[in-house]
């Protein structure tokens, strides 16, 4: 009787320690379940988990887009905005479209006044006297005719009688106004070609 006993508790104890070990298995695995879908491992610390009753804010980042509009903004468009211009149009100025900028800036006035004249006066340097380099109608009247160099010889010669005589140091003067000294038998129609060339390059 006693050995019988003896045999029923021993099962007892057998069969509570499996049934202890399963459930101590599953709730181990629904932990480590847990933890898994945090994407954590088992060293986490729990304190680092921001709790979802408190608010919680999280800085972005700039977007990409954001970053090249910056780096567009602080970068210098004109001379790309000269030279693609001077490209539409075959100009042999196209070379020179950093040094127009320069000398615009150096002498203070705005960088499209050489562009613009050189337009009016001669198609951007297609319609001038032979070997002269003479853009800008400058200096010529009837069979005299001023001639220069090369075209950076001229621009660097020019830039600063335009600061000088026409333009004074106003980037911003009216084409009608640079007229009346520049070309002043032209009707209007002079002022009126160089204000649209300034808005095609704006």
């Amino acid at each position: 009787m006693a050995k019988k006993f003896l045999y029923l508790l021993a099962l007892f104890l057998l069969s509570s320690r499996i049934v202890f070990g399963i459930n101590s298995s599953i709730f181990d695995s629904d932990d480590k379940q847990k933890r898994l879908i945090l994407g954590t491992s088992d060293s986490i610390n729990f304190e680092t988990i921001p709790n979802p009753k408190e608010p919680y804010i999280f800085s972005a980042l700039p977007s990409f887009d954001e970053q090249i509009k910056t780096s567009i903004k602080t970068a210098d468009a004109r001379p790309e905005i000269i030279r693609q211009y001077l490209h539409r149009f075959g100009s042999p100025l196209e070379p020179y479209s950093d040094l127009i900028v320069i000398l615009s800036d150096q002498y203070q006035f705005d960088y499209r006044w050489l562009v613009a004249i050189a337009q009016q006066e001669s198609n951007l340097c297609k319609r001038i006297p032979e070997n002269s380099y003479n853009c800008w109608g400058w200096g010529i009247y009837g069979d005299k005719v001023t001639r220069f160099d090369n075209y950076e010889d001229a621009l660097r010669r020019i830039a600063p009688q335009f600061t000088k005589i026409f333009l004074k140091g106003n980037h911003t003067k009216d084409p009608l106004e640079v007229m009346k000294t520049y070309t002043p038998p032209s009707d209007g129609s002079w002022a009126n070609g160089v204000s649209q060339f300034f808005d095609h390059l704006e």
